[in-house]
């Protein structure tokens, strides 16, 4: 089921909600402020939220032997939360900016967050085993190349391309990274 949400499920979801607009000048808040884009938005964050905490809860389960990663999970958690509560604060600016502002707030912490939760789990792995872990790092390296370049190319401003790309890849490297772990595991107990 995590493989359907997170090779279709997921990538069809964020370019619906996207929207048809310009991913350069636009982002999910903008798109999402209005109907029915807001119940899209709300479908698409509570299904992210779904796929990054049980991928997540079960990867840590899985190093449970090897390492101490109870944090991570608490971060993941607390960014599934911030996620779902940014989506429930309307995005507009002009008539409501406290609001807006705390929209925007929650919505990038969430994603520091998790981006953050992921690194540290991956670091202690690759600590343990380099070899298998290089991948993952390198992946997670790039990614910040690439949001930081998007960042650049935006003026500093989070727009959909940022948000599909840091959606799509997570999903992908959270598959990468799960089947990592299981080899790890494997390794480990042979």
């Amino acid at each position: 089921m995590n493989k359907f949400i997170s090779w279709l499920l997921i990538p069809f979801l964020t370019f619906i909600v996207s929207g048809p607009r310009d991913w350069f000048t636009s982002n999910f808040s903008v798109v999402g402020s209005v109907f029915p884009q807001n119940v899209l938005l709300l479908i698409w964050a509570l299904v992210i939220g779904r796929l990054y905490h049980t991928f997540t809860k079960r990867t840590i389960g899985q190093t449970a032997p090897f390492l101490s990663a109870e944090k991570e999970l608490v971060m993941t958690d607390v960014s599934v939360g911030l996620l779902i509560a940014a989506v429930f604060l309307p995005y507009r600016p002009k008539t409501q900016p406290i609001v807006s502002f705390l929209h925007l707030a929650m919505a990038f912490t969430a994603t520091v967050i998790f981006f953050l939760a992921i690194t540290r789990v991956n670091l202690k792995l690759y600590f343990l085993d380099p070899k298998l872990f290089s991948l993952p790092t390198a992946l997670l390296v790039l990614a910040i190349f690439i949001s930081a370049s998007l960042l650049i190319l935006c003026n500093f401003v989070i727009t959909s391309a940022l948000e599909i790309f840091l959606t799509l890849f997570s999903c992908f490297w959270l598959n990468l990274f799960e089947k990592r772990v299981r080899r790890f595991n494997h390794k480990s107990r042979s």
